[in-house]
């Protein structure tokens, strides 16, 4: 079952974070205004790479990881934003960002805050059936670097604007109530 808690960091940013049964990972906003995805692993664990499964068993955050596949995937990144001033507009996109952000059906994104692509830290999303893998790469251009963590910039970011669609994924996560049962799943109504 997925649960989701939230929390303030040190820059008063929303901090999601998303626990699954293979463990829990989170989505930050930092102060340098770049969103984070990232995985901590306790001290025991050594693996390069580390995979997290979303199930339907929480419609919404499953819904928020449907749309930010489908928008990639599909090539438009602001086809489910309704925050955007022209929804409709889509960026002309060159096929060489197309290239870098999904290959057969799966999402790699390389941490924008590493120099070296080959070497920086990695966040792919594939569909797997009905389910999601998030699985994070760890940075080898960092000698016995511990986090998994994957910038993605808002400014700068070499997935432009691919980056949009990971932003509206974050606001949609941080901005839900998940203190209330709500799911529709979950949610039964007996008439009499």
């Amino acid at each position: 079952m997925i649960k989701v808690t939230k929390e303030k960091n040190m820059s008063m940013n929303d901090v999601v974070n998303i626990e699954t049964e293979e463990g829990n990972f989170y989505i930050s906003f930092e102060k340098n205004c770049n969103l984070y995805f990232s995985y901590l692993p306790n001290k025991l664990e050594s693996n390069d790479e580390y995979s997290f499964t979303i199930k339907n068993d929480n419609s919404f955050v499953y819904k928020c990881f449907d749309e930010l596949y489908d928008s990639i995937i599909s090539e438009r990144p602001f086809k489910y934003s309704e925050n955007l001033a022209h929804p409709e507009y889509v960026y002309p996109l060159s096929k060489t960002c197309v290239e870098l952000v999904h290959d057969d059906g799966i999402i790699d994104w390389h941490s924008d805050d590493d120099k070296d692509y080959d070497l920086s830290s990695t966040l792919s999303i594939r569909r797997e059936e009905s389910d999601y893998i998030v699985t994070f790469k760890k940075s080898k251009s960092v000698p016995g670097h511990k986090a998994y963590s994957v910038c993605i910039d808002n400014a700068n970011s070499g997935y432009d604007p691919y980056n949009i669609s990971f932003v509206v994924f974050y606001n949609k996560l941080r901005r839900h109530d998940f203190s209330k049962i709500n799911d529709e799943k979950f949610v039964l109504v007996r008439k009499r």
